[in-house]
């Protein structure tokens, strides 16, 4: 009586275990959904599907038998004690695990037919062979004495083996680094993972006694130091970024490393070897990166290299009591034999099978439907294609529309600054001087008895600063401007063929664009600036300002009679700096001609952007 309440409890623990792991398939969807792309996130999610029904018919029909006995295990159909049922139950868990691993690693770029035939073919023959050497009590590995408690090998290894094959021979993504999905998904997978990580590793116990708690105290702790062991490979190599695919990495490759001996261990040997294990699963990832191999949700670091470190301290930290062999190096060799006979039955007949798929019927998607997304390409689901192309065309105006803000905004403030200074140097020379005239004409004028002429020029003084005044203040947005900047422009010539002895004339030979305000402005000052530059310092009697068409805007050219000067002295003092600065805002282009005796010409390409 005694006998079958303990059987019964552990077929419970088993059963209870089993439902725990199927729901990891919940957890490996949500992990994978939140580390790609949105376009394809519902095809990951429906192949998940489908590949979990088809892991389960062909184990149930053929998968169960190969591992386990023979024909007549063929569906399950020479099981009828409820302990096997159980045991069943939790090995068809196990494979579809296996089976999922590789999928997500190909993510984004797979055919879904080809990956459902992969995933159907490594359910009939890479996983169950690969188990019954290792699980099976009459499998060739199992009597060499190799362990591998809860899947380290069978599972993980094999899954990432899987997966490292699958994503060579379908090559990388076209733009693996655009954003992911969801990161709080990701980590909502994760959870799911770990939680479900607890029954993968302590539904394999042999029975339900005291070292159940044992296994599951390992395995949590193996996730907490197994992200700590990546985190410190990431300071070590000082990598910038990476920093969520380190905790992703570290937590799951400390798991896969613990399923291989989480019964055997001590909880600080746990803690060591997941320590060790992130660490590994950290290098591997900038080991694909180096070598440019695209793994969508890093299985391979996570699932083969956690799960190989696993398989390798097994012998170094394992309580004695529990080993196979003699001493812990020879374990250590029979487990080398077992992880290489892993990779060379499992990568090799894994690289055949991708390659033989593309030869066929082709493993990668076009280039089209991956830029479509696999949600449309493979499943017509249109709404989520309008809705990437809505997001991505409205996601490209507004970058657009905020270069264009950014522009115009460090453009208002050089121009506001710049007259500023202009301001400040019309002053100076102008009223500035003025004034100090007009000071010393009173100052002598007190002096005087006889003062009428003093006081009279100190009238016209007065007079000519206020004219000074009202032409600074005009300057400082010429009323013109308000007509387009053509008007302004003839304006300006205008003004200066009312100087005695000069001529300026003005040549518009194309229409001038509607340019903003404040590019108005910066035209004119150039315009203004080139023109004041030729009356005071050239000496110039003739100025011509001719305005053409150039690609994507207007080319302002003025042309002098002047005295000209070497442009190559760069001793100008003649504004041409401001102008300079003022162009290059504008984003056009800004050239100086000059020859001693024979004159100046500035020309200004302008660019034009609605």
């Amino acid at each position: 009586m005694s006998y079958n309440v303990i059987m019964n409890t552990y077929t419970i623990w088993v059963l209870i275990c089993s439902c725990m792991v199927c729901f990891m398939q919940a957890g490996f969807t949500c992990f994978e959904a939140g580390l790609i792309k949105t376009k394809n996130i519902i095809a990951v999610a429906i192949e998940n599907l489908i590949t979990l029904m088809i892991s389960a018919i062909i184990y149930f029909l053929f998968g169960y038998a190969i591992m386990f006995g023979g024909p007549e295990n063929i569906a399950f159909s020479n099981i009828s004690v409820s302990e096997d049922f159980a045991h069943a139950l939790m090995q068809l868990m196990y494979a579809s695990i296996c089976i999922t691993i590789f999928g997500g690693a190909m993510s984004e770029r797979t055919k879904t037919h080809a990956l459902l035939l992969a995933a159907g073919i490594s359910s009939l023959l890479i996983y169950p062979v690969m188990g019954r050497w290792v699980w099976n009590d009459t499998g060739w590995l199992g009597s060499l004495g190799f362990m591998d408690f809860a899947g380290g090998s069978v599972v993980h290894l094999s899954g990432g083996l899987i997966a490292l094959a699958g994503i060579i021979c379908v090559g990388r993504r076209n733009d693996p680094d655009s954003g992911k999905s969801n990161i709080p998904f990701a980590v909502l997978g994760l959870f799911i993972l770990w939680f479900g990580w607890l029954a993968f590793t302590g539904g394999s116990c042999p029975e339900f006694n005291e070292r159940v708690p044992l296994t599951l105290l390992n395995t949590a702790i193996a996730a907490a130091f197994g992200m700590a062991g990546s985190l410190t490979m990431r300071l070590f190599n000082r990598q910038r970024g990476n920093f969520l695919i380190s905790i992703f990495d570290g937590i799951l490759g400390g798991l896969a490393a613990i399923s291989a001996c989480a019964y055997y261990v001590s909880p600080v040997s746990s803690a060591v070897i997941a320590f060790i294990a992130g660490s590994v699963a950290m290098g591997c990832h900038f080991i694909l990166k180096k070598l440019d191999i695209d793994d969508a949700v890093d299985a391979v670091p996570v699932h083969m290299a956690g799960g190989l470190t696993g398989l390798l301290l097994l012998p170094v930290f394992a309580e004695a009591r529990f080993l196979m062999c003699d001493g812990r190096l020879e374990q250590f060799g029979i487990q080398c034999i077992g992880i290489a006979a892993n990779i060379v039955w499992t990568f090799g007949l894994a690289m055949i099978m991708f390659k033989l798929i593309d030869r066929t019927m082709g493993l990668r998607e076009s280039a089209e439907a991956e830029e479509k997304g696999l949600n449309i390409a493979e499943f017509e689901d249109i709404y989520s294609w309008e809705h990437f192309m809505e997001k991505s065309d409205y996601q490209e105006q507004i970058y657009k529309k905020n270069k264009l803000l950014r522009k115009q905004a460090r453009l208002l403030t050089v121009t506001e600054e710049q007259e500023k200074s202009r301001i400040r140097q019309e002053l100076h020379d102008s009223v500035g001087q003025t004034l100090a005239a007009l000071k010393l004409t009173l100052n002598v004028a007190k002096k005087k008895e006889d003062n009428a002429a003093l006081v009279e020029n100190a009238i016209n003084m007065t007079d000519d600063t206020i004219s000074e005044m009202r032409a600074i203040l005009n300057n400082l947005h010429p009323p013109k401007l308000e007509e387009g900047l053509l008007k302004a422009i003839e304006a300006l010539c205008d003004s200066f063929s009312a100087l005695e002895g000069v001529t300026c004339s003005l040549s518009a030979e194309c229409d001038v664009p509607p340019y903003d305000e404040t590019q108005s402005l910066n035209i004119y000052r150039v315009i203004q600036e080139s023109c004041s530059n030729a009356v005071k310092h050239g000496e110039a009697s003739e100025i011509t300002v001719r305005i053409t068409e150039s690609d994507g805007g207007c080319t302002f050219e003025v042309t002098d009679n002047g005295k000209g000067f070497h442009v190559a002295d760069k001793k100008f003092g003649m504004g041409i700096p401001s102008m300079t600065d003022r162009m290059r805002m504008l984003g056009g282009d800004f050239s100086i001609y000059s020859t001693i005796g024979e004159g100046t010409r500035v020309v200004a390409e302008v660019p034009y952007n609605e």
